[in-house]
């Protein structure tokens, strides 16, 4: 997690994004595209780089561990380098909030064309993709913190109560060069790998945390809705 360095920077640069998100033409509903799974193979070690790829699969088997299977899946988990303001890498234990990676067919398209090689939501690593109900472009990149993603059945106009599942928008997720290898090893290009964490870094999609279901499984298939819920951040 990155933090500002005071509260006034916080008000400047949040003021910001407020001020982009009036042109950034973000959805209200949206539609699973293509579902992912992990791969064979996930270790670290004897798989590098690799371990992240994703493939297609029929289903994701989702709870409020995360995907079933996935080595991302847990209550909680081992802070790593990206925790360092606050943790020392694997030295702590902490709430896993990262369980979920999506993106949106624009991002994949978009760094596409400025990488010039083809890089699909399996070299991102990504378990979804999501795009818009109308079938526009957008980066789901771009969603404030905290948007609720909440899954419906495909001929749904609004969610049931409870819905088929909700996802909660955690971090956005930035370029690394752990992906970067990815794509560069894919292409046999090494200057793949700067150029994605350069074009990737607002635009690689979102992180998000399973709130529901908590009691028991539920599946994610494509063809279902995702309704953008955008939260105002206070208890009545």
């Amino acid at each position: 997690m990155l933090f500002y360095d005071s509260l006034a920077e916080y008000i400047e640069k949040e003021t910001e994004k407020l001020e982009y998100l009036k042109t950034a033409d973000l959805p209200e509903i949206g539609g699973i595209l293509e579902v992912l799974g992990p791969n064979d193979n996930q270790d670290m070690n004897s798989n590098p780089g690799g371990h992240s790829v994703t493939e297609p699969v029929e289903k994701l088997s989702i709870d409020v561990h995360g995907i079933s299977g996935d080595r991302h899946c847990g209550l909680t988990r081992k802070s790593t380098g990206r925790d360092a303001p606050l943790y020392k890498k694997s030295a702590s234990t902490m709430v896993n909030r990262r369980q979920i990676f999506a993106v949106s067919p624009y991002e994949c398209t978009r760094l596409t064309e400025l990488l010039g090689v083809e890089v699909t939501p399996q070299l991102l690593g990504a378990n979804l993709l999501i795009g818009r109900e109308d079938g526009a472009d957008y980066c789901i990149s771009d969603v404030p913190l905290t948007t609720y993603l909440v899954i419906a059945e495909p001929d749904a106009t609004e969610p049931a109560q409870p819905p088929i599942a909700t996802l909660i928008q955690y971090i956005q997720q930035k370029g690394c060069s752990r992906t970067g290898r990815v794509i560069a090893k894919a292409y046999d290009d090494e200057s793949l790998t700067k150029q994605f964490i350069n074009h990737a870094e607002h635009h690689r999609g979102i992180l998000c945390s399973v709130e529901y279901p908590a009691d028991r499984p539920v599946n994610l298939v494509r063809g279902q809705k995702v309704f953008f819920k955008y939260p105002k951040g206070s208890c009545y």
